[in-house]
């Protein structure tokens, strides 16, 4: 039962990274129903664990049960009338959070490195699939939108779209990048095999050369933020001079090579323009328009609490689908921020209980993730935070992409807090190793790793331990 949840959140991961194929070039006449198509994954997933055991327990998960009712009795008092709109806004809010906790319980350290290792290599097809894409005309088919129409992307610069990669829209890439920055990062400094180095320095070229070709300015901040987490977290771990000139040897070769590659300099200048753009419409200069945007995200939603009813307008009325369903067409009938859209959806008691819920979280996963990195010099759950934190924060939650990549990140974060199995807990199959490479933690220490990953690492509890070892006995 236990391989079967696994190989089900590996399955969310593959439909969270390709769904926006399956609904642009495979199967473009299913997707809107597509756009729910980790739904069923994810029930299957709490089916799962709950057949193995495989109970989370959390304070967060009480209050979500008491979010979940009350957004339904507030909606009802509200006047929607409209039960779809209603479970689709209960689907968007609430249905897939839970899954951090499931994979915090279900996965381990050895777990939370192969699935980040397979997002780092994903990084590769991603960006050469984003540069066919950039360079293409609009009418080609890998710049075709959502349900193959030639009109579905959001225009760049330079008289070109932003490239989505596999995934529907730019946002995408937004939430994508950063997480393989993540373990970009962490392979780069801690990886156990040298191969990893050399293949995180690929994956690395990648990156960079993902961040001007999308021509977004979110990208280019969500994974520099990212960075600068590294940066700090690598001075408060302590500087080791093999992990120095490791680090510093990829950042001289990444540099040679991009300078090499004349599509990025093409590139660079696009996303110029962009910022140059951005700065004319803004009358000022580009960082101002970006700093704007930002402050308005935590400005504008408290500004509308004057017009937001006490129980709100219904729970899913400010998401696009609907808008699709009462209105007959797309948009956001409410507001397109997050918050703003939460106050005016749930009304002011309920809206704002639900945005404290997400800043408790983040603020909740800092404080394990510095942990981690104060008493054991573990980088990795931070450098996650950095990635994840963002989106559970203030991003939408209503496109699938974007809830999906908050839900995975935070449970990845919680998963690399696990201690890797030892021999008598091993519960997953009975390989000696990794074939693939994807393995980061099974060979010997490296002397200039940053991290160490042994008896230091906070323990499961008792009863995830005591259920491992009963799915084991079952095994055997």
């Amino acid at each position: 039962m236990i391989r079967a949840l696994r190989i089900a959140i590996w399955i969310y991961l593959a439909l969270l990274i390709f769904e926006g194929a399956l609904r642009k070039w495979v199967l473009p006449g299913l997707a809107e129903p597509l756009l729910v198509v980790r739904d069923p994954v994810v029930l299957l997933i709490y089916v799962l664990a709950l057949g193995a055991g495989v109970v989370p327990r959390s304070p967060f998960l009480a209050v979500l049960g008491v979010l979940v009712a009350l957004s339904v009795v507030f909606s009802i008092l509200a006047g929607q009338t409209n039960w779809l709109v209603m479970l689709y806004g209960i689907r968007t809010n609430f249905l897939h959070v839970p899954l951090i906790w499931v994979m915090a319980a279900a996965l381990d350290r050895r777990d939370a490195g192969r699935l980040g290792a397979a997002v780092l290599v994903l990084a590769i097809p991603m960006t050469v699939l984003m540069i066919l894409q950039f360079r293409s005309p609009e009418g080609a088919w890998v710049n075709l939108g959502v349900g193959g129409t030639e009109d579905g992307q959001i225009y760049g610069a330079a008289g070109r779209n932003r490239p989505p990669g596999f995934f529907s829209f730019i946002s995408g890439p937004m939430a994508f990048f950063p997480l393989a920055a993540a373990f970009c990062f962490h392979y780069l400094t801690a990886a156990r095999r040298r191969l990893w180095w050399w293949g995180a320095l690929v994956c690395g070229l990648f990156i960079v050369l993902a961040v001007p070709v999308s021509i977004s300015r979110g990208t280019m901040i969500a994974t520099g933020i990212v960075a600068c987490a590294f940066a700090v977290s690598l001075l408060l771990s302590g500087l080791r001079a093999a992990t120095v000139l490791r680090f510093g040897g990829a950042v001289v070769v990444v540099a040679v090579l991009v300078a090499v590659l004349p599509f990025f300099h093409e590139a660079r200048e696009v996303f110029m323009d962009r910022w140059d753009t951005a700065a004319g419409q803004s009358q000022g200069s580009a960082w101002g328009s970006l700093a704007d945007r930002v402050t308005a995200g935590f400005v504008e939603p408290f500004e509308s609490l004057a017009r937001a009813p006490f129980f709100g307008h219904g729970i899913g009325v400010g998401s696009n689908v609907g808008a699709r369903l009462l209105s007959g067409r797309l948009g956001f009938l409410l507001a397109e921020n997050e918050w703003e859209r939460s106050l005016l959806e749930l009304g002011p008691l309920l809206g704002l209980a639900f945005i404290a819920f997400r800043v408790a979280l983040v603020l909740w996963m800092f404080m394990q993730a510095w942990q981690a990195l104060r008493r054991r010099r573990d980088m990795l759950p931070m450098l996650i935070w950095s990635a994840a934190a963002p989106v559970v924060l203030f991003q939408q939650w209503a496109p699938p992409t974007l809830l999906g990549f908050a839900v995975f990140g935070s449970g990845l974060l919680l998963a690399s807090l696990n201690p890797e199995p030892s021999e008598d807990e091993f519960f997953d199959d009975d390989s000696g190793g990794d074939e693939t490479g994807l393995d980061d933690e099974e060979t010997e220490n490296d002397p200039g790793d940053v991290e160490t990953a042994g008896p230091e690492m906070a323990p499961l509890p008792e009863d995830v331990l005591a259920a491992r070892r009963r799915r084991m006995r079952g095994l055997n």
